[in-house]
């Protein structure tokens, strides 16, 4: 929406007598919105009749629209009279819902008189909802509001978290609140005081913590003496914050939990008699949950490898390298290509000796009629894995060189860069070293953990070339023979999905 008659920058040419009409026909339709009275109007025609350039064309409809129907509520547009008569409505809601005292009102309704824009007009209007530029932030408490605080005092008297001789103070405060934001801080403030039940629930669970162990006598007693007198709610929960989380306490049942653990690790092979007894003494000095969880940190069973059956090695060999395909875990996951293609392959050969066995009439004709359509399927969705699959490759093998680099910064070795070359088709990740020299290597711990990452990849690479000093220096060749693969396996668990070519 733009303003007024535009001058198109020539604001110093004479006007000619049709520039003159189209800013009478402005004036025309703000007579009719009632943007203007006949007065205004009038005067603004002599002087339209009288204007020598464009630009006084222009000054003399700069606050009214371009056009008819225009609504928007714009500071320099000129009020229409529609908008007006709403906004006296607007003022006598305010008066009829306690927004406005008496004086207020008459006040505003006075102004509204002299008001031209719509700059004007919000000012006229400010504090009160139904116009278009309210705000409930800025709205101006009402009757309604005050008597729901009211009602919010009352119930915070009922269940204790006002004491009764606060209320009146408190009942002052709403009655003279001027906007609704004065009264939500009000009720914000009494919301967070502690009531009667939640000073009893926070006796209860200290009466808790004292039974199982995890307070002593004198401590319960003087928490629970604490949370009957607490008057806010941040005291209760300090209260038994250390009874929650990884900061809670030991009972003597988690004591007796980990002893447990610890003795089935032990029958288990997975500690030593020696190792046994250090981590039950540290089990049995432990006060908070946080401090035992190291102890059971590398005594968790090692993930389970995905199940592979028939039709997974017949999808590598006939479609493509599952190995290399990202994995969904969306809903959908059972309309993925790889599921829908067992589907559709159990549900051709179902098809195909149905027709042999049921029919024999006809058992190569309905076989073929049969079976082809899901056939013409499995090789849209092979034609869709191979692109899908490409960019999973590329993915896992940017979050090997991240790990890379990661390894390498740990190590405290100079580090530049790591870069993946893809070209001869095989994959070579360059480590750069800022302190490379005659002789320099990548560190031991570095290769070790790109092994590791390859190994736990869903990535089927038989070669990795580790380089320093770019292009041609060769450090570090990984060759997956089959006494490498049983030394991975044994320190990382067999791989998580598919075969590797082994040497």
């Amino acid at each position: 929406m733009n303003l007024g008659w535009s001058d198109g920058g020539q604001g110093g040419l004479r006007a000619t007598n049709a520039d003159r009409e189209q800013v009478v026909r402005l004036l025309d339709t703000a007579l009719a919105e009632g943007r203007l009275d006949a007065v205004a109007h009038a005067g603004r025609a002599d002087a339209v009749r009288a204007a020598k350039t464009r630009g006084d064309l222009a000054k003399l409809a700069a606050d009214l629209p371009d056009r008819r129907g225009v609504t928007d509520w714009v500071d320099d547009l000129r009020v229409r009279g529609d908008d007006r008569e709403r906004a006296a409505g607007w003022l006598a809601d305010g008066a009829a819902q306690g927004r406005l005292a008496a004086v207020e009102h008459e006040r505003r309704v006075a102004a509204l008189t002299g008001v031209e824009t719509y700059g004007e007009l919000k000012h006229v209007l400010h504090g009160l909802s139904g116009w278009p530029g309210a705000e409930h932030d800025d709205l101006l408490a009402g009757s309604d509001d005050r008597a729901a605080a009211l009602a919010k005092l009352a119930e915070a008297v009922t269940d204790g978290r006002v004491a009764p001789v606060e209320a009146p103070a408190l009942e002052a405060d709403i009655g003279q609140a001027r906007r609704v934001t004065d009264l939500s801080r009000l009720l914000a403030g009494i919301a967070t005081r502690a009531s009667d039940r939640e000073r009893d629930g926070t006796a209860q669970e200290l009466d808790a913590a004292y039974h199982d162990g995890r307070l002593d006598g004198a401590e319960h007693a003087a928490r629970v003496g604490k949370a009957r007198s607490a008057t806010e709610d941040a005291d209760l929960a300090g209260l038994v914050a250390d009874l929650h989380g990884g900061t809670r306490r030991l009972a003597q049942a988690d004591r007796d939990e980990m002893a447990a653990r610890l003795k089935t690790a032990l029958d288990e092979g997975r500690l030593d008699l020696a190792e046994y007894e250090e981590r039950l003494r540290t089990a049995n000095a432990a006060t908070t949950v946080a401090e035992t969880e190291a102890l059971f940190a590398d005594l968790v069973d090692p993930p389970k490898p995905a199940r592979r059956g028939p039709l997974d090695a017949l999808f590598d060999v006939v479609v493509f390298n599952s190995a290399l395909m990202p994995a969904s875990r969306r809903w959908w996951r059972y309309l993925y290509p790889k599921p829908m293609w067992k589907i559709l392959t159990v549900g051709t050969l179902v098809a195909w000796i149905y027709t042999i066995f049921a029919l024999p009439a006809i058992p190569l004709l309905a076989a073929v009629v049969v079976g082809w359509f899901p056939v013409i399927v499995l090789l849209g969705l092979t034609t869709y894995l191979a692109g899908k699959a490409g960019k999973g490759v590329e993915e896992r093998e940017d979050a090997i060189a991240r790990g890379i680099q990661e390894a390498v910064k740990r190590s405290h070795h100079g580090f530049e860069t790591v870069e993946i070359d893809r070209s001869d088709g095989e994959v070579t990740f360059k480590v750069r070293l800022e302190d490379e020299g005659e002789g320099a290597t990548i560190p031991e711990p570095v290769i070790e953990e790109a092994v590791r990452l390859l190994w736990i990849s869903r990535l089927l690479l038989a070669t990795i070339k580790f380089e320093v000093g770019w292009p041609e220096r060769e450090v570090y060749v990984l060759k997956l023979n089959r006494a490498e693969w049983r030394r991975l396996t044994h320190r990382y668990g067999p791989r998580p999905y598919g075969p590797l070519p082994v040497d």
